[in-house]
């Protein structure tokens, strides 16, 4: 199992940067201020809270439209996240939803960010959205035209909120992901916050080489259990305050996440 040199710790606590609803989306608020603050504020609490890493992530922008954001929503996404990597010293990873890798590469590498998220990397899916293609060819080739290779791909298999097209097992997605190039796999519950089967990080695990993360649903009361299994965690609902995945991050809530994550 390797990161590629991205931690100096063993399984690693990727906190969630979940952005203020952006200009276009339906709850965007009108203030582009408030985005930027929210954002920064949630970084730093994150990073001086102990978590080993975070994600800038649109995550306020539901329904998503699958594929690239505007124009705008791009920009404004790259900014911030050009402020949080110059304003914490951990790796900060991008997530455009849904799936819209180019756009999450070029953030990437233009604002110095370590990973991204691909949520589907390599299995066509249905999802409320519509159907999804997999964009393990594209996206490989994006990063490299864009001298983009110390970007890692960390990739989703069979992602929460949607279904294979073509069913198969769990564990067969995970090959194809390892081979088509991903760097590091996720395993997910049904939706946001619901637990991660254990069983199934312990399938992929035993058929990737790849470092496996568990992808929803870990909490301070189950994190040493997860940690256990897999190579580590993206937490979301549970590090804001109130356990309600809109709050703000709860730095009491982090740092208490942290301790039973490190034994302390």
């Amino acid at each position: 199992m390797s990161f590629q040199g991205l931690f100096t710790v063993e399984r690693p606590i990727i906190g969630m940067v979940h952005l203020l609803a952006l200009p276009g989306a339906p709850a965007f608020a009108g203030n582009v201020d408030a985005i930027y603050e929210r954002a920064l504020a949630d970084a730093l609490a994150l990073a001086e809270s102990g978590a080993d890493a975070l994600i800038v992530e649109n995550f306020n922008d539901e329904p998503f439209m699958v594929g690239e954001p505007t124009a705008a929503e791009a920009a404004l996404m790259a900014a911030i996240t050009r402020d949080v990597v110059r304003s914490v010293s951990i790796p900060v990873g991008v997530n455009v939803q849904f799936n819209a890798w180019q756009a999450e590469i070029a953030i990437a590498h233009a604002c110095r960010a370590a990973f991204v998220r691909v949520e589907v990397f390599v299995d066509r899916v249905i999802s409320a959205m519509g159907v999804v293609e997999p964009c393990a060819p594209q996206i490989t080739r994006y990063r490299a035209a864009l001298g983009a290779r110390s970007v890692q791909l960390w990739a989703d298999v069979q992602t929460k909120y949607t279904t294979n097209i073509t069913p198969q097992p769990l564990t067969a997605s995970a090959k194809d992901a390892q081979a088509a190039g991903a760097d590091a796999l996720i395993v997910t519950g049904a939706a946001t916050g619901s637990a991660t089967p254990l069983d199934d990080v312990a399938a992929v695990k035993a058929h990737s080489r790849l470092p496996v993360i568990v992808g929803s649903g870990t909490t301070v009361d189950t994190v040493v259990d997860m940690l256990r299994t897999a190579d580590g965690a993206i937490v979301g609902s549970a590090l804001k305050q109130d356990g309600k995945v809109t709050n703000p991050v709860s730095r009491e809530r982090t740092a208490a996440l942290m301790r039973a994550a490190r034994g302390k």
